[in-house]
């Protein structure tokens, strides 16, 4: 599993694939929380939280995307069949731009509302609108939902078949992400 650079991943790309992997579970499951509590002070706060965390997932999937451009994917860590591996490829393609996306939608819903975009008080993004902008929220709000749904099949799918790769392939790719696989190691 070399990079184009030649050389095994590290710490950096573990690091990226869990920080931005738990970040979004994380966000995901608080998300759909978030749904279920009365609208107030409240759940204000515990919205401004969510596009907080959010703000930092999204710098680190652009760093995860600026690492990948520069480092590679890495080959399979086993023969597959053509089919899995194009159904990888297609899978990782699509996380790797929902993981862009969805804080992409989520800044422009919260823009949309007539609000700025703060991080934990720090503002990154000014009110830009006076008004709620109906049409630019509706479609926001209508694509960050969608890709929380699509995003939560998706790495169901992606843990599934870093299973089935531990477990019926029986090749190093899920030893590989946890950081336990070395090249010339079981």
């Amino acid at each position: 599993m070399q990079t184009r650079s030649g050389h095994w991943p590290g710490r950096v790309s573990l690091g990226l694939h869990w920080g931005v992997g738990f970040g979004v579970l994380g966000l995901i499951a608080f998300g759909f929380w978030l749904r279920t509590v009365s609208g107030g002070p409240d759940k204000t706060a515990l919205v401004q939280i969510h596009k907080s965390f959010g703000v930092i997932v999204f710098v680190l999937a652009l760093a995860r995307v600026a690492w990948r451009v520069r480092e590679g994917f890495p080959a399979p860590a086993g023969p597959h069949a053509a089919w899995e591996r194009r159904s990888a490829i297609a899978l990782h393609v699509f996380l790797v731009v929902a993981t862009l996306l969805m804080p992409i939608s989520g800044i422009l819903r919260s823009l949309a509302y007539a609000r700025p975009v703060s991080v934990f008080g720090l503002p990154v993004i000014p009110k830009l609108f006076e008004a709620k902008h109906e049409t630019l929220y509706a479609l926001a709000a209508n694509l960050h939902d969608g890709l929380a749904l699509a995003l939560s099949a998706a790495l169901a799918l992606h843990v599934g078949a870093a299973l089935k790769h531990h477990w019926v392939d029986r090749d190093g790719t899920l030893l590989r992400i946890l950081g336990l696989h070395r090249e010339g190691k079981p």
